[in-house]
């Protein structure tokens, strides 16, 4: 592992939750450029570019924290109309889990990796360069047990990107 690496931590859908977000996805429609449902994830601190020497720290960083699984239920559609992104989300994130990514982002700052510190907003993307935003939906209840989360790298590819697992750790019971 050499030079540059766009890394985030995420939470990766299981293929039954990833299945029931792309049925939403399909409903929204309205142009603009869907997120392939192999991307789907729901990120948990963004670092961005970082040199290959950084990589073991930032793994380190994520086998210190004990992660306790917990349920969400994605319930709602909204966007960040700026940039054209419409997303699935909840507005109910567990205590824990908040405190959790807190916890991860100041692991990653106390190890001196710089992250975004935009306030984090549990959300999966489903569409970016969206022109219009999507018509009232019919409810949406989506539930999803987070047991574990992951170190993706994203990778420039063809027809967009794609996200490499470089890690992962399992809820701890």
């Amino acid at each position: 592992m050499s030079g540059k690496h766009r890394v985030f931590f995420a939470f990766v859908p299981p293929a039954p939750v990833r299945e029931q977000v792309r049925s939403v996805q399909q409903s929204i429609g309205g142009g603009g450029r869907a997120v392939s449902p192999d991307n789907f994830h729901v990120t948990l601190a963004f670092i961005g570019s970082q040199p290959s020497t950084a990589i073991p720290v930032i793994l380190e960083v994520a086998s210190r924290l004990a992660f306790e699984p917990c349920e969400v239920v994605l319930d709602t559609v909204g966007s960040f109309r700026r940039a054209g992104v419409v997303w699935l989300g909840t507005d109910a994130v567990p205590a824990r889990l908040a405190a959790f990514q807190s916890a991860l982002a100041q692991g990653l700052e106390q190890a001196e990796i710089p992250i975004d510190r935009k306030p984090w907003h549990f959300h999966l993307t489903l569409y970016r360069r969206l022109r219009k935003p999507p018509a009232i939906m019919h409810p949406i209840a989506i539930e999803w047990r987070l047991q574990r989360f992951s170190l993706l790298e994203s990778v420039s590819v063809e027809k967009g990107v794609e996200y490499h697992p470089l890690g992962h750790w399992e809820a701890r019971h």
